[in-house]
């Protein structure tokens, strides 16, 4: 119920085209119902031999004609009304998916695979659109057709009427009983095609990576594990689901023989008060037929149904999920002066402490590089100064003001960032480049990456800045990052942070990307995340962190002159073996 009502918020946003599909559908029905009774007055016009009323038959015939053509023009636009009803809401639940995984907090995101919440979006979405489609076009006329068809039962003879109503139910509480059953493999089922989807989303990204460890036939057991699972619950559910039609089918049946038998009782008796000709009977049996075709149409597309519900809760999840709690007042921030972390303490679960009572008061122009081990909390500060998580304990501000008071939108406008993880999407080399900046010329974007040095390879390539990247595959992982360094360039902001940003990247690349650094952060503050120590040396202060806390401050000469000091430690380590040459 909670699926449906959730559906419904969607649905009642098209109410003048439900409306339309309504008046299409009564009048289908209508057109349909009358068909029997006129038939069946056809009937008693064939008296005997030689005593049939041929002109009244032919008006008959010719009124059936008109309906017939009424009642299929009226299930054309009943059809028409109710597919376009199904794009649209299908459309919008789409829409308010991929909205809603722009604004859940990231935790959410973080805390499930990639393929799951990609099949939730896409193969989920397709499976509640089939399931509306065919689901709500049998629903809503179905419906109709009962209500109406027992009023005319019950008009032409209220006893064979009772029997139908009686005898009727015993297919709604089987095929009830039964979709209880197949529900619950049917979640199954969507549960399992959400792990498979991640599994191989997952495996096909890194395929170099498992061909070369020869990890090839483990990966093909655990999918078959996966899928052996996914077998067992489809196989169940389309088994479970499919008892629901021959079953009341069967029932139907029954009722159908129990009307033919009690209605030709009462023709050969001719019971006075429940009186009933020839065509009576005939024409009754159409409608109890008809009364109970709309049973065997539901139950046929219970199965789809029910898979549609199943998916419609694995999509309701992420639209229900609660927003990231935006609470900032000030949309404005003048230029950056200072930037402050006031004993913050953070951790991403409660029972595993990572930042402690961190302290460090940044100011314009600063150019500071964050080093420790891995794990120790790097990346983690540059989560919670872009706020994808908010910490726990303390404060950090920005010229004074604490960042939560901050709008997110105005606080991420301050910073750039290029990640360790290169991102490219499917475009030209220029628009990868001018990603976020619809002001950016060819011009603009060749002079920043004649500076970086990167012009040379991009001008090799097929149609230069033209050349059409797939995410990325024909390039090098250096060439890559040369890319989302080119494009954090041409977005520029107050604050740049550079999470090991040059971690791909050859000696000399590394040299040539140090130098337009120097030049882009002249009168910037940055923020500088690396492994390699030998591109931080001219830092204005290098903040050590281990465990969370930061436990050394200075430049670089004034760290390692710290007899066993973790900078000095980290320095020894990474430049031994070159000082042993």
């Amino acid at each position: 119920m909670s699926s449906l009502k959730f559906l419904m918020k969607y649905i009642k946003g098209h109410i003048v085209l439900i409306l339309f599909a309504l008046l299409a559908a009564i009048i289908n029905v209508v057109c349909i119902l009358l068909i029997p009774i006129l038939i069946g007055d056809g009937i008693d016009l064939i008296i005997g031999p030689g005593a049939v009323d041929f002109v009244s038959l032919l008006d008959y015939l010719l009124y059936i004609l008109i309906l017939s053509i009424v009642g299929t023009i009226s299930s054309y636009f009943y059809e028409l009304c109710i597919s376009i009803i199904a794009n649209k809401v299908v459309r919008d639940i789409r829409f308010d998916t991929y909205k809603k995984i722009n604004y859940i907090p990231l935790n959410y995101i973080d805390s499930r695979s990639n393929g799951d919440v990609i099949s939730r979006a896409t193969s989920d979405i397709e499976i509640v659109f089939s399931g509306l489609l065919e689901g709500f076009k049998q629903l809503y006329k179905g419906i109709i057709t009962i209500v109406l068809t027992l009023v005319i039962m019950f008009v032409i003879n209220y006893i064979l009427a009772l029997v139908v109503f009686v005898l009727t139910p015993l297919s709604l509480f089987t095929s009830r009983y039964i979709a209880k059953k197949s529900y619950q493999y049917f979640s199954l089922n969507a549960k399992y095609k959400g792990e498979m989807s991640a599994y191989v989303h997952e495996v096909f990204h890194q395929r170099k990576i498992v061909k070369a460890l020869n990890h090839t036939d483990d990966a093909y057991e655990k999918f078959k594990g996966i899928n052996d699972k996914l077998h067992y619950a489809g196989q169940n559910a389309v088994f479970a689901s499919s008892l629901t039609n021959p079953t009341t089918r069967f029932i139907n049946g029954l009722v159908y023989a129990a009307v033919g038998i009690v209605g030709a009782i009462l023709i050969v008796k001719g019971d006075i008060i429940a009186s009933l000709t020839v065509g009576g009977l005939s024409a009754f049996l159409s409608y109890a037929n008809q009364y109970t075709k709309p049973f065997n149409e539901i139950s046929g597309v219970i199965s789809e149904f029910q898979n549609a519900i199943a998916s419609l809760n694995r999509i309701k999840e992420i639209i229900e999920e609660e927003n990231v709690k935006d609470d900032g007042q000030v949309d404005t921030l003048n230029n950056f002066e200072e930037l402050t972390f006031d004993n913050i303490s953070f951790s991403y679960t409660k029972d595993q402490k990572l930042i402690q009572k961190f302290n460090l008061t940044v100011k314009k122009g600063e150019h500071i590089a964050i080093v420790g081990p891995t794990g120790c909390g790097k990346t983690t500060l540059v989560n919670l100064l872009l706020r994808f998580y908010d910490v726990n304990n303390g404060s950090i501000s920005i010229n004074g003001i604490n960042i939560k008071d901050i709008n997110r939108h105005t606080l991420r406008d301050k910073f750039s960032m290029v990640l360790q993880d290169t991102w490219l999407f499917e475009g030209t080399v220029f628009e990868i480049i001018a990603f976020g900046n619809k002001d950016v010329t060819l011009k603009d974007v060749e002079k920043v990456c004649r500076n970086l040095g990167v012009h040379g390879f991009i001008s090799r390539l097929p149609n230069g800045y033209n050349t059409i990247i797939n995410n990325g595959d024909s390039l090098s992982h250096g060439e890559k990052q040369l890319i989302t360094i080119a494009r954090i360039m041409i977005n520029i902001t107050d604050i740049v942070i550079l999470d090991e940003a040059t971690s791909s990247i050859d000696a000399r690349s590394e040299q040539m990307i140090q130098v337009a650094f120097n030049k882009i952060t002249q009168k910037r503050t940055s923020f500088v995340i690396a492994h390699r120590l030998s591109t931080i040396k001219n830092a204005n202060r290098i903040a050590v962190i281990n465990d969370g806390n930061l436990v050394e401050l200075g430049t670089h000469e004034q760290l390692l002159s710290i007899k066993d000091g973790q900078y000095k430690h980290l320095y020894d380590m990474q430049f031994k073996n070159t000082q042993e040459v």
